[in-house]
């Protein structure tokens, strides 16, 4: 009974903050918005990409538009608000996968470059050599040269954002090793091990969360601006960059098919901002 209490006290602790700062309800229901509509694209919304209906319809609202199809047809028949339903799935699920393996492996080699330090300096000049190229133009130059699938892309755009996520956390964990309190820590003989764990990742967290945002962000802009550009374009599999690129032929009767994706994407980076900003942001001010 006393745990029951004592959970359902600290539920009525995170409601009462989440519902205090302007930020956080923008955010954590945009979140949650984000989340429905990826979630059950098929389920609730039934998007399919078949085309039957009529090719080359305008939004609902222009002139001999139909309410049945939001933003219109385009040149094959396809709902485009089916269309980017189902493309804005693909484009969350591909970003957080790569995200997902970037935090992993990264966190992995920075354990390893905390407690070996024979290879830190090496790993730190290829990261620095690495950060040197802009991201996007090395998976641009890189995705030339390999095949144009969908697997290559994702895997080029994580090692091109894995080495910059890396440096930036190594960097803040150094700091936080040589401030006076894990002086104070080594010197009555507790291990290393004790001090990472215990003291200088929970302190790094909320960084180590606004690092993850950012290469959310960075990712999601990323995934989207290269298959716009026409790389790594499947059909079967279609993403808001591949939907922007098909849509600029239609451009000139229905700019909304075209600026629909874009405004998807960056409702979706306001939103995780806001909420990480909500979270940590205020805190970091105070």
């Amino acid at each position: 009974m006393f745990r029951l209490a004592s959970l359902m006290k600290n539920i009525k602790s995170c409601f009462s903050r989440l519902h205090g700062n302007l930020y956080l309800i923008v955010g954590f229901y945009g979140i949650l918005a984000i989340t429905f509509v990826a979630l059950s694209t098929k389920w609730f919304f039934h998007a399919h990409l078949n085309p039957t209906y009529p090719a080359l319809l305008p939004p609902a609202w222009w002139i001999n538009g139909d309410i049945n199809h939001i933003l219109g047809t385009n040149a094959k028949g396809q709902d485009i608000f089916d269309y980017l339903l189902i493309g804005y799935r693909s484009t969350i699920s591909m970003t957080l996968k790569v995200v997902f393996y970037v935090v992993v492996i990264g966190g992995l080699i920075n354990y390893l470059m905390f407690f070996i330090s024979l290879i830190r300096p090496f790993v730190l000049f290829i990261f620095k050599f690495c950060m040197v190229v802009p991201p996007l133009l090395g998976v641009i130059v890189i995705s030339l040269l390999l095949e144009d699938d969908i697997t290559n892309m994702l895997l080029v755009v994580g090692l091109s954002y894995t080495p910059r996520f890396i440096y930036n956390i190594h960097q803040r964990v150094i700091n936080e090793w040589n401030k006076t309190y894990i002086t104070a820590y080594r010197l009555d003989g507790l291990s290393s091990f004790s001090i990472l764990n215990r003291f200088i990742l929970p302190n790094i967290l909320p960084i180590y969360l606004t690092e993850i945002v950012s290469l959310f962000g960075s990712i999601i802009l990323s995934l989207t601006t290269i298959t716009f550009l026409g790389f790594a374009n499947d059909v079967s599999r279609p993403d808001l960059g591949m939907m922007m690129f098909q849509m600029k032929d239609i451009i000139a009767s229905n700019y909304l098919a075209f600026l629909s994706p874009g405004i998807a994407v960056s409702a979706t980076i306001i939103f995780v901002y806001l909420f990480n900003f909500g979270l940590y942001g205020r805190r970091a001010g105070t």
